[in-house]
């Protein structure tokens, strides 16, 4: 059985009623939830009471819900929603939003593979602090882009933009984060040769 048949199997059994598969949906996605939610607030508290209310009216309302292709994707949407609409009701929540780069050593390039011990630091400190020169919403698509893996017209989607939109803040993102190693392997390249 492919990935996606078993997801659409664990889907359709929770949607009929089934504990196990409820449960199993919280053990697959809560903590990847808790991560994207780090890149729409940084209010942890809102985060982790939006997933608890997200999994409550999840299971409240399972017989209404419609079948779905990726539950993560589902899961993510539905979660940033939840969270824009407290943040939209509540200023102090609209106030707090910042973006953390938490897997920035996770955040693998070609040039890692030839860059060892200190030279590798180097550069993962370098690119954090060109993340850090990114727009929140530049961030954010990268995160949802390429450590969780969605495609261009789901990042779209779950940052509540038009696919147009979507691909410009990760272009420009990348290009940014490019011109950060081009600079760095072009220094390195000098300490070497000069």
């Amino acid at each position: 059985m492919s990935p996606h048949h078993s997801h659409t199997a664990l889907w359709n059994a929770f949607r009929e009623g089934e504990r196990g598969a409820f449960k199993r949906i919280y053990e697959l996605y809560a903590q990847e939830l808790i991560r994207y939610g780090n890149k729409v607030t940084a209010d942890t508290h809102l985060i982790e009471d939006s997933i608890h209310d997200l999994f409550i009216e999840l299971w409240q309302s399972r017989t209404r819900l419609t079948e779905t292709d990726s539950i993560k994707f589902y899961l993510f949407r539905a979660l940033r929603n939840k969270i824009v609409r407290t943040q939209q009701r509540d200023v102090f929540f609209a106030a707090t939003h910042v973006d953390d780069f938490e897997n920035a050593d996770e955040a693998g390039t070609i040039e890692h593979q030839w860059i060892s011990g200190e030279q590798q630091e180097q550069l993962l400190r370098r690119l954090r602090e060109g993340y850090e020169l990114l727009s929140p919403r530049q961030q954010q698509a990268i995160d949802l882009r390429f450590t969780h893996q969605f495609s261009n017209e789901e990042v779209a989607h779950l940052m509540g933009v038009n696919y147009q939109s979507a691909c410009r803040f990760i272009y420009t993102a990348l290009k940014t984060l490019r011109e950060v190693v081009r600079i760095f392997s072009m220094a390195l390249a000098m300490f070497f040769f000069y």
